[in-house]
């Protein structure tokens, strides 16, 4: 009987155990937030290097196109579709009425004002001389920018197109800071 007792003594674990695991189990939590929250980051930043790369095809598929119709020098314009397309050297114009909202096929991207956050999954905006990173251009280039939802143009967390408008390709980068 003696022998059960000290069994049943040994089966459990102590309260002193029991806490030591709950601090454990908490310090490690603390450190391994920040890599979860990173990766909600890193997350953004892929979507975003996505759509850089859908705009970059994008852009090249109108350039061809341009081509094929013998577009490629000063002011012009291509239709696809219903669309209007208007060119510089053979690239879309970095307004947002008529070039860059057509260069990625997405029927959800909203026009929107500068200070405007976007409340659907991408607004853009264009016809501007710069984006809140720095990146600028002089007349008559012009930049224009794509960005996710909860963000706006004044973010740096987007897509931006710059077309020079001097024969030059466009320039289609990333802002990441803000994301």
């Amino acid at each position: 009987m003696a022998q059960i007792n000290s069994m049943a003594r040994k089966s459990g674990f102590t309260l002193i155990e029991l806490v030591v695991v709950i601090v454990i189990l908490g310090l490690l939590a603390v450190v391994a937030a920040p890599k979860f929250i990173n990766l909600r980051d890193d997350a953004m930043v892929a979507k975003l290097e996505g759509m850089q790369g859908a705009m970059k095809s994008g852009a090249r598929l109108i350039y061809a196109k341009a081509a094929v119709e013998n577009k490629l020098e000063g002011n012009d314009s291509i239709t696809e579709g219903n669309a209007s397309i208007s060119l510089n050297s053979g690239y879309p114009v970095a307004n947002w009425m008529d070039g860059i909202r057509y260069i990625v096929d997405l029927d959800v991207i909203n026009y929107s004002g500068a200070a405007d956050v976007c409340d659907v999954d991408w607004c853009g905006r264009g016809n501007q001389t710069s984006i809140p990173s720095g990146v600028t251009t002089t007349s008559p280039g012009r930049i224009g920018k794509v960005y996710p939802k909860g963000y706006s143009w004044n973010d740096q967390c987007g897509v931006y197109y710059l077309n020079h408008e001097d024969g030059r390709t466009p320039e289609i980068g990333l802002e990441t800071a803000d994301c």
